[in-house]
């Protein structure tokens, strides 16, 4: 992750490196590997924390530049795909991992760690806007409210299928064009055989 002043590395052995541009280096070791990160600004315009999903559920809050412990969440065993602020204001987040399932966890939610729905796919991205909730789930985008009830989809593999449907015509126009122009034009379409 690429800061104003410096740089953060996640390594593959669950370390956290903050190498400023001025400075000397700090680093924090995980229990588990670092899956996604996130920045948070503070009031002074700046990312103060980082938010840290990991591979084993867990999302764990840093302060910057320091890299002290602020916050440990557990959510369930499912990897941390996705993270989102709940609001610039606000230091709930919004979690979503490979199993599907939103959580919301901080300080002031009930227990620390609230699950708000499951959603049938693996969630790659999330972000909360007014009064719903929008996931990616590889080509697909979905719109659900705060109660969990899905508002809107939209599916762009469908544009995917038609184009190669499209391709398949388009080939096989070609192959039918060619054995027409050649000699060996009846040979293009046979199966080989050894």
């Amino acid at each position: 992750m690429v800061l104003r002043d410096g740089y953060i590395i996640a390594l593959d052995d669950g370390l956290i490196s903050w190498r400023p541009n001025n400075g000397r280096r700090k680093n924090h070791r995980l229990q588990y590997p670092a899956s996604v990160l996130l920045g948070m600004m503070g009031p002074s315009g700046k990312c103060e924390s980082l938010v840290i999903g990991d591979t084993r559920g867990n999302v764990i809050r840093l302060s910057l530049p320091r890299l002290e412990l602020l916050d440990v969440y557990e959510t369930s065993a499912g990897q941390v795909r996705s993270l989102c602020r709940v609001s610039s204001t606000s230091d709930k987040l919004l979690v979503g991992n490979d199993l599907g399932h939103v959580w919301i966890v901080g300080r002031d939610v009930p227990d620390n760690c609230v699950l708000l729905f499951k959603h049938n796919e693996c969630i790659t991205s999330l972000r909360s806007s007014k009064d719903e909730i929008v996931l990616q789930s590889g080509w697909s985008k979905y719109s659900y409210d705060w109660q969990g009830v899905m508002l809107s989809n939209f599916s762009t593999s469908e544009i995917f299928e038609q184009k190669r449907i499209e391709r398949t015509n388009r080939r096989a126009k070609l192959l039918k064009q060619k054995s027409r122009d050649s000699a060996f034009g009846a040979m293009l379409d046979m199966p080989i055989v050894s």
